[in-house]
C-alpha cells in the first residue's frame, strides 16, 4: 500500500524582511486575489493562512469587499487564519507579548468564524518552552515546528507531545517550492523519503514557501503527480486532518528546541540592531510591569489604549523584526514604532498618576513622604528615583531639566504657557517599610552612607570593585570570592543572521578611571577605555552594582563583549525565559574557530545563547536590560554589548554554509552611533536573578505630594515563592518559583 502523504498548501508570510511592509503588501494583495480565486473555484481543497491573523488585516485593508468572502471560506473550512496576531520570535520578546499576541489573534480569528487552532511556528529560529506554556494556557493542544529540532532527541519520530500538546516536526521544513516549477518525481520522493523517515504512520507536507504564491489549479497537478509515485499518494487536505490521523505516542524530556544539527537556528539574531533589543526590553517592562498593572489595579479606565500599544508593539515582535535581520528601511520603521510605544506609556502612566492622586485626593506637597506603588515582586525597596519641580527632604540630586510640571498636563481647563516653564530635578531617595502589590505613605529616610568610593574602587557591604593593574575585580563582601571583568572585542566576518569570528580576541586597555560623583545614597566611579565610558554606580543597600556604558562605535564588523572569568570551567547556566527559568549544559571547551569553515549544508553550533534579562552560574549573576545574548567558553561568561555587520547575509559567511538571506546591504547595522546598555552584576542564582531583577529594572511608581492622612492600600495577596509577571485579559500572569506552576489568576 502506499503510504499517505497529507500535504497543505500555504504561504510563509514575513511582514517585512528583505522588502519594507508597504511593498510585501501589494505583493500580498495580488497573491491573497488568486488564493480566493483558486478556492471559489474549487481548484484546491483548502489553504493554511501561516498562522498568523496580521497579513489579513492588511490584505482587507485595501479589499474590504472580500470580507464576506473570506467569512464564507472559513466557516466552509476552507481557509484557516490565526491562532496568532503575527508570526513571532519566542526568545526575544516577554511572556505578556507572547499571550497578548495570541490574545488578539484568537479575538480576530474568532470574529471572522475561525474555531481550531494550530500553534503554527514554522519558521522562527529556535523554539522556547515558554511558547509552549503560552498555547496551554491558550487551550491549544496542537502545534507545528520546525528550527531546533535535533532528531535524535525526539527518538527520530516527528510526533511527540510536549507540555500536554500534540507537536509535529516539519521534517523536511516549510519551505517547499518545486511544486510550483517542475514536477520531478525524483525530486519529490526525495523530500518525501526524509519526511517518512521520521514519520511514524501518516505524513505530513506543506507546499508554498516565503511570499510565494498559491499552487494553482493544485488538485489537477496533485493528480498528476500520484499516477507517477510508486511509495506514496499525496492527499492534499488540511493540518487539521492531518492531525486526526497522526499517532503522538512519545512525550519528549526537551526543554526547548535550540539545536541547529538538522537545521539553521541563526544564532546571531540574538545579537544584531542591539540598540533596538534594549528599546524593546524597555518597553515591554514599562508596559506589562508598570502601565498595565497600575491600570489593572485602578479600574481598566486606559484598557482600549493599553490594547492599541500592545498592537503597535507586537508589529516589531514580527518574525525578522526583533530580530535585527531585515534591511534597514524596515529597521527605521521599527524605530518610528517603538518611539511611538514610549510617547503613548508615557502619556497613560502620567494619566493614572493624575487619576491616582484626584481619587485619593492627594494634593498637598510634602517635603519628608512621599507615595509609593511597588509593582515588583519585592517587599520594602529602599532606594527610588522620583522627578518633581522641587526638592525633597534628604534626598540626592541626580540632573535637572526645564519642562512643564505634570500637574499642569492633568489639568484639561489650563493649557500651560512658557511662563510655566520649570525646573524639574531627578532624586533619589530612600524610603522606609513598604510591601509588594500595596500602595503606601511612606516616609523619607535620612541617608546614612554605606558606600565607600575612591579613584579605583568602590563598595558596600555586598559587593566591591576595585581596580589592579588596570584589571577590574568583582569581589563577594561575604565570601571575599573575587572574579575578573574586561571587555573584549573581536572582527566579525559574519552577517545579521550568524556571528564568524575572524582573528583573535583582544582586550580593550583600561586608560583610567575616576570619581564620577559620590552622594550619600548612591555613588559612580567612570572607567575609560577607547570610545567607551564605563560608569559603575553602587547604592547604600544594593547587592548588585549596575554599569551603565556608553559606546561610541567607530569600528565595523566586530563584536564587542563583557568577559566575566570566573575560577572554574562553566558547565551549565541558568537564565530566564519569557516565563520561569532554562538550566543548560554547556560543552565549556567548544570553540567554533576549530570548526570553520561550515560544511555544506550545515550551520556551526555555537556557545552563544539566548537568554530574557538574566543568566547566573556558579553563583555569578548578570542582570541585563535588552542585552539577550550571553557566549561561554571555558571559565570564560561572555555578554554581548554590541555587534555590527554589514549584509543581512554573507555568502561567504564561514560558520554557515548556505545562505539565510539575500546578499543586501546594512549600512545601519554597522552601529556606527552613540549606544548606551545597561547592566549589573551581582551573586546568586535564579531566586536572586528574580528579585535582583525588579530592583534593577524599577518597577514601581512614586507619586508626590500627600493625602490628609497617610494611605495604605493593599492591591492583592501574593503567595510565598509567587512571582506576578504582568497582566493577561484581565487576570494576572502568575509563576511559582517553588513547583515551577504557571497559571493565570
Amino acid at each position: 500500500m502506499k503510504k499517505k502523504v497529507y500535504a497543505y498548501l500555504h504561504t510563509h508570510w514575513d511582514i517585512e524582511w528583505y522588502r519594507d511592509k508597504e511593498d510585501f503588501t501589494l505583493r500580498l494583495l495580488e497573491i491573497f486575489d488568486i488564493i480566493l480565486n483558486e478556492l471559489e473555484k474549487n481548484n484546491a481543497p483548502f489553504f493554511y493562512f501561516d498562522g498568523q491573523t496580521a497579513a489579513l488585516l492588511d490584505y482587507l485593508k485595501y479589499r474590504p469587499e472580500k470580507h464576506q468572502e473570506i467569512l464564507n471560506l472559513i466557516k466552509n473550512k476552507k481557509l484557516a487564519i490565526g491562532p496568532f496576531f503575527i508570526s513571532a520570535d519566542s526568545y526575544l520578546i516577554n511572556f505578556c507579548s507572547m499571550l497578548k499576541n495570541l490574545d488578539l489573534g484568537l479575538k480576530i480569528s474568532n470574529d471572522f468564524g475561525q474555531k481550531e487552532f494550530i500553534g503554527y511556528m514554522s519558521d522562527i529560529f529556535g523554539v522556547s518552552n515558554s511558547i509552549f506554556e503560552a498555547l496551554k494556557l491558550k487551550n491549544i493542544d496542537k502545534a507545528l515546528i520546525w528550527r531546533g529540532v535535533n532528531p535524535k532527541k525526539i527518538k527520530n519520530n516527528c510526533n511527540f507531545i510536549k507540555n500536554s500538546i500534540k507537536t509535529t516536526w516539519l521534517a523536511q521544513g516549510y519551505f517547499n517550492d518545486f511544486f510550483h516549477h517542475e514536477n520531478n518525481i525524483e525530486n519529490i520522493k526525495k523530500y518525501l523519503d526524509k519526511i517518512a523517515k521520521y514519520s511514524k504512520g501518516a505524513m505530513l507536507l506543506p507546499i508554498g514557501a516565503d511570499h510565494l504564491g498559491m499552487l494553482k489549479n493544485a488538485n489537477e497537478k496533485i493528480k498528476a503527480i500520484n499516477s507517477k509515485l510508486k511509495d506514496y499518494e499525496i492527499i492534499l487536505t488540511s493540518p487539521f486532518e492531518y492531525f486526526k490521523h497522526a499517532k503522538f505516542l512519545n512525550t519528549t524530556k526537551e526543554n526547548e528546541f535550540l539545536d541547529n544539527s538538522d537545521t539553521y537556528i541563526l544564532q546571531g539574531v540574538y545579537s544584531a540592531r542591539i540598540y533596538q533589543k534594549i528599546q524593546n526590553n524597555k518597553i515591554q517592562n514599562l508596559l506589562s510591569r508598570i502601565v498595565e498593572p497600575f491600570d489593572y489595579y485602578t479600574g481598566s479606565k486606559y484598557q482600549n489604549y493599553i490594547e492599541d500599544t500592545y498592537k503597535t508593539l507586537l508589529l516589531n515582535h514580527a518574525h525578522d523584526g526583533i530580530y535585527g535581520c531585515s534591511i534597514d528601511e524596515v529597521h527605521k520603521t521599527i524605530d518610528y514604532r517603538q518611539q511611538k510605544c514610549i510617547l503613548m506609556l508615557n502619556a497613560t502612566l502620567k494619566r493614572l498618576i493624575g487619576d491616582f492622586k484626584k481619587k485619593y485626593k492627594i494634593t498637598s506637597k510634602s517635603s519628608d513622604k512621599i507615595g509609593i506603588l511597588n509593582l515588583s515582586n519585592n517587599n520594602n525597596i529602599k532606594t527610588v528615583k522620583f522627578s518633581a519641580p522641587y526638592l525633597l527632604k534628604n534626598a540626592q540630586l541626580i540632573n535637572t531639566k526645564e519642562a512643564f510640571a505634570d500637574e499642569l498636563l492633568y489639568d484639561i481647563y489650563k493649557i500651560p504657557v512658557t511662563e510655566d516653564i520649570t525646573k524639574i530635578y531627578t532624586q533619589l531617595i530612600e524610603i522606609s517599610a513598604n510591601k509588594k502589590f500595596e500602595f503606601n505613605t511612606v516616609k523619607i529616610k535620612k541617608p546614612i552612607k554605606k558606600t565607600k568610593l575612591t579613584n579605583s574602587s568602590i563598595e558596600n557591604e555586598f559587593i566591591k570593585l576595585e581596580i589592579k593593574n588596570k584589571t577590574i575585580f568583582i569581589i563577594n563582601q561575604k565570601t571575599l570570592k573575587n572574579y575578573t571583568i574586561n571587555l573584549t572585542d573581536i572582527a566579525d566576518d559574519g552577517d545579521s543572521y550568524n556571528f564568524s569570528p575572524k582573528g583573535e580576541k583582544k582586550i580593550l586597555e583600561l586608560k583610567n578611571s575616576k570619581i564620577e560623583y559620590d552622594g550619600l545614597i548612591e555613588s559612580c566611579l567612570l572607567i575609560n577605555f577607547k570610545n567607551i565610558k564605563l560608569f559603575a554606580i553602587l547604592d547604600n543597600h544594593s547587592k548588585f552594582i549596575k554599569f551603565k556604558a556608553k559606546i561610541n562605535n567607530k569600528t565595523k564588523n566586530h563584536k564587542l563583549q563583557l568577559t566575566l572569568t570566573l575560577n572554574k570551567n562553566i558547565n551549565y547556566t541558568i537564565n530566564d525565559d519569557a516565563i520561569g527559568t532554562i538550566k543548560r549544559k554547556i560543552d565549556y571547551n567548544y570553540n567554533i574557530k576549530d570548526f570553520m569553515p561550515a560544511v555544506r549544508p550545515y550551520e556551526l553550533k555555537t556557545n552563544s545563547y539566548p537568554m530574557q534579562n538574566f543568566v547566573s552560574t556558579h553563583n555569578i549573576l548578570v542582570l541585563t536590560k535588552g542585552l539577550n545574548e550571553y557566549e561561554i567558553f571555558q571559565n570564560e561568561l561572555r555578554i554581548c554589548l554590541l555587534r555590527a555587520f554589514s549584509t543581512i547575509s554573507n555568502p561567504k559567511n564561514k560558520t554557515r554554509a548556505i545562505p539565510a538571506g539575500p546578499d543586501l546591504k546594512t549600512p545601519d547595522g554597522q552601529c556606527l552611533f552613540e549606544i548606551e546598555v545597561e547592566f549589573a552584576l551581582s551573586f546568586g542564582g535564579e531566586k536572586e536573578g528574580f528579585k535582583y531583577l525588579d530592583e534593577f529594572q524599577q518597577n514601581y511608581v512614586v507619586i508626590d505630594g500627600q493625602n490628609s492622612e497617610d494611605l495604605n492600600i493593599k492591591l492583592d495577596k501574593i503567595k510565598e515563592n509567587e512571582f506576578i509577571y504582568g497582566i493577561a485579559n484581565k487576570k494576572k500572569i502568575s509563576y511559582n518559583l517553588k513547583n515551577k506552576n504557571i497559571s493565570l489568576i
